[in-house]
């Protein structure tokens, strides 16, 4: 396959933007009915979508024929708010081709070897800036006015144009939501994209440090790829919020060539205290989605 590299400017320092300006707090995130792809809402605390991850949807998506205004309606995006692109497979960035409000907004994606149809599209968008390579490999985070925090995390530096090729899953970004908690520990929301689970290291310490997992949104739309046993022990020893079923969102199109979802996975790992969302399509006049809350 022939690959291009996004060759859109570094932004100089994430410390120049801060996406939760004015937002008092965070109430969960909203997994939106796209079919085969994710587009995620983060939520402040009036429900209202105060930052975007990812904006796709494509095997089984409900957006066929469709208007521009229709798509933005499904999958509304605030003015002047930030979306970030978890990496450039085209299920998670192509159903902004199709809408207009969102290729006026903020982006913030990976510079990584992609498709020419990725490349095209980025000279579509007013303002797109790339992750900085100092930030590769680290987690750096965002925050609410009541110090919850929105943390994102690249997993690996991406390929030179001189390779020709890269797994973009690899080298992408995963994300979590923490609601801080006064008194109690607080509690995390996962969303890791495509990302292998077990590669992602502020993971790791957001479980060391008593965070509970309230929730996450299955990685790679519920694929058994990349799932192993590191994956396995991590989720099994997370503590959960009491009287509260851990919520898994499984974003993937009906039917599936891919197979997706594998939900015995998760099954085997929380039991009987296991909230499945299986989110295939949405249908009729009205957005479809389903929302994880703290």
């Amino acid at each position: 396959r022939r690959r291009e590299l996004i060759e859109n400017s570094d932004l100089v320092s994430v410390g120049t933007l801060d996406p939760l300006a004015g937002v008092d707090a965070i109430s969960g995130v909203r997994v939106h009915h796209v079919g085969q792809g994710d587009c995620i809402s983060i939520l402040d605390d009036q429900g209202d979508p105060v930052f975007t991850i990812d904006y796709g949807g494509r095997q089984s998506n409900p957006f066929r024929g469709m208007k521009p205004g229709q798509v933005d309606a499904r999958l509304p995006v605030q003015q002047g708010r930030l979306l970030m692109l978890t990496h450039w497979d085209e299920d998670h960035w192509c159903m902004a081709k199709k809408a207009a409000a969102v290729t006026n907004e903020q982006w913030l994606v990976p510079r990584q070897l992609t498709s020419p149809r990725a490349v095209r599209f980025t000279s579509q968008l007013t303002n797109i800036q790339c992750i900085p390579p100092t930030h590769d490999q680290g987690a750096f985070c965002f925050s609410a006015m009541n110090g919850d925090e929105i943390w994102f995390e690249k997993l690996a530096p991406s390929s030179n144009a001189a390779t020709r090729q890269e797994d973009c899953n690899a080298t992408g970004v995963a994300f979590s939501v923490v609601k801080k908690s006064d008194g109690k520990p607080d509690s995390v929301i996962l969303l890791p994209g495509d990302a292998p689970f077990h590669k992602v290291k502020h993971y790791s310490k957001l479980q060391s440090d008593g965070k509970l997992l309230r929730g996450l949104v299955a990685f790679h739309h519920g694929s058994a790829n990349h799932w192993t046993s590191s994956t396995e022990d991590l989720l099994a020893k997370w503590n959960r919020p009491a009287n509260l079923k851990t919520v898994v969102a499984f974003s993937y199109g009906d039917p599936n060539s891919y197979g997706h979802p594998n939900t015995l996975k998760y099954s085997k790992v929380f039991g009987a205290m296991l909230d499945k969302l299986k989110i295939p399509e949405s249908v009729g006049p009205q957005p479809g989605h389903e929302d994880i809350l703290f």
